[in-house]
């Protein structure tokens, strides 16, 4: 049966959430193209400040739902003889982050000396790595573990899993994934097997995960870090180390606050472009 492809320019500093509410609408999937992403072939890029969604949807009336709760605007086609849920996968291919190179499951690619491979298949779960956010949390895991092999990571909002594993192939002790969506736990439990490691996967909320952890790491919207902002401070170890991400450069102080107020400490940060990881740690 053929899908259905909502495509719309949003703000970039909107995009993230404005996925989010796509799927929560119905979107079957999000594919979101920002000014820095070459576009899939026949789909024109995004306007300077601007980022490209493409959600797909079933049928046509949850799309021009969709569209018009969300005042979005843009055009409705037809996607015919095609599987949804490989669309997605044009475009994508394999790539290294630090000490981390990741190879989506359809591509064959060798790792380059010194890393370590992640080898994933997102599926319906958010979390490709190619996003800035994924990338500065992939960069600044590397060096947290690195520093202090075997050290205890929580994966707030896991997706895919893709940093869960991440963690766990860069040398990291227990790994806890942790997702409220129940398709994000199928995933990363999936990917984790694919890759040969074993991972906590819960759906459990902040308080019910037995911790605290060594590192904690969350990329996840702003509002949500601020939301969960006492859970995750609560969930870090004394002389641990919190890695926030999601973050729009403007929005900084706003989600760091609440962090700090919780008492822990300012460490220095990452930006790539607009996009930027706040870095905390607790005192011993």
């Amino acid at each position: 049966m053929p899908s259905f492809a909502l495509t719309a320019q949003v703000a970039e500093e909107e995009a993230e959430e404005t996925a989010a509410l796509l799927v929560e609408l119905g979107a079957i999937g999000v594919e979101e193209r920002g000014p820095s992403v070459a576009p899939m072939p026949g789909v024109p890029g995004p306007t300077p400040g601007r980022a490209l969604l493409v959600a797909y949807f079933s049928e046509r009336h949850a799309a021009e739902r969709a569209a018009s709760e969300l005042s979005l605007g843009g055009r409705i086609e037809v996607v015919p003889d095609r599987d949804w849920g490989e669309i997605w996968k044009e475009g994508l291919g394999a790539f290294a982050v630090g000490r981390t190179f990741v190879r989506p499951s359809w591509i064959a690619a060798s790792p380059p000396p010194g890393t370590v491979e992640v080898v994933l298949d997102p599926g319906m779960a958010f979390g490709t790595g190619t996003h800035p956010t994924t990338a500065l949390c992939l960069a600044a895991l590397g060096e947290k573990v690195g520093a202090r092999p075997g050290l205890s990571v929580l994966d707030v909002g896991t997706g895919s899993g893709l940093l869960a594993i991440a963690a766990k192939r860069l040398g990291a002790g227990r790994v806890a994934a942790s997702d409220v969506d129940p398709e994000a736990q199928r995933v990363a439990s999936e990917n984790a097997e694919r890759n040969g490691v074993a991972l906590e996967v819960t759906g459990a909320d902040l308080p019910g995960i037995a911790g605290p952890f060594d590192l904690v790491v969350a990329n996840v919207l702003a509002n949500t870090l601020v939301e969960l902002s006492a859970g995750l401070a609560a969930q870090v170890a004394p002389g641990g180390s919190l890695l926030l991400s999601g973050i729009l450069r403007n929005q900084e102080e706003e989600v760091g606050r609440p962090f700090l107020d919780a008492g822990l400490l300012p460490e220095e940060g990452r930006r790539d472009g607009e996009w930027s990881l706040l870095a905390f740690r607790k005192a011993p």
